[in-house]
C-alpha cells in the first residue's frame, strides 16, 4: 500500500488559491498545436501538502502506522498555516510555498509544522518506511507538472515560445508574491495512493484515517 500523511486546506483556501491561479494561466498556452498541453495541472480535489511519504508498506502495518501518527497529532501543537509563494522543483514541479504562523513565543529552532513532518516521518520508519529523504524538501502544495520531458526545448511537448520547463518558471515568478489566507490545522489524513487510478491516468487519493490534531 503506497502511503502518505497529508494536510488539506479548506475550501476557502483553495478556492482563493484557484482565482489566482486563473489569473496567470494566461501566462501560458493551452494548446501547443504539437499534442496535448505541456504543464498537467493537478486537480482541485488533490490539492495537499504532504507531511510525510512513506512508500509502499503492507496492508499489516497499516494499524500501527494510524495509531502512532493519532498520537503524535494528539501531541501536535496549534498550527496555523498559509500559502504563500511559489516555486520550481527540477525545472518539472510547480508548487505554492507553506508559511508557518507559529506565534514567536512557540517558535524554536523548528516550526510546528517542521516537528510534524518529522514526527510523521519517524513514525512510518517505525512501521516499516524505508523511504529515505537525506534532504527535506521544504512544505509545498503541487500546482502543476509538466509532462514527458521538462526543459530540453526540443518534442512535441514545447509551447509557442516555451517549453515546459520555462512555463513552469513563469508561473513561479508570477504566483511569486501570492499570499492566501491563513487558517487553523485540525486534523492531518492518512491517505492511500492508488497510481494510475484516477481520472486521465492520474493517482486516486483514498482517506484511510483522520487524525484529529489535539486528540
Amino acid at each position: 500500500m503506497r502511503l502518505f500523511v497529508s494536510l488539506t486546506p479548506p475550501p476557502e483556501v483553495l478556492d482563493h488559491l484557484d482565482n489566482a491561479l486563473e489569473s496567470v494561466r494566461a501566462l501560458v498556452p493551452l494548446e501547443t498545436g504539437h499534442g496535448p498541453p505541456a504543464l498537467r495541472w493537478v486537480p482541485e480535489e488533490l490539492r495537499h501538502i504532504t507531511v510525510a511519504f512513506f512508500g509502499e508498506l503492507p496492508a499489516g502495518a497499516v494499524e500501527e502506522l494510524r495509531d502512532a501518527l493519532g498520537v503524535v497529532m494528539e501531541e501536535c501543537p496549534p498550527l496555523e498555516l498559509r500559502l504563500r509563494g511559489a516555486g520550481v522543483f527540477s525545472s518539472r514541479t510547480l508548487w505554492a510555498g507553506v508559511q508557518d504562523l507559529a506565534p514567536a513565543a512557540h517558535s524554536r529552532r523548528n516550526g510546528p509544522l517542521t516537528d510534524l513532518m518529522a514526527a510523521c516521518e519517524r513514525a512510518g520508519r517505525a512501521a516499516g518506511s524505508t523511504v529515505e529523504r537525506p534532504e527535506r524538501r521544504r512544505a509545498h502544495l503541487t500546482l502543476a507538472r509538466a509532462r514527458g520531458r521538462a526543459g530540453n526545448g526540443r518534442g512535441r511537448h514545447r509551447g509557442p515560445g516555451a517549453d515546459a520547463a520555462e512555463q513552469l518558471h513563469r508561473l513561479a515568478e508570477a504566483l511569486a508574491v501570492y499570499e492566501g489566507p491563513p487558517w487553523s490545522v485540525d486534523e492531518a489524513q492518512l491517505m492511500l495512493s492508488k497510481l494510475g487510478a484516477g481520472p486521465g491516468g492520474g493517482p486516486r487519493h483514498e482517506t484511510l484515517a483522520r487524525l484529529p490534531r489535539g486528540g
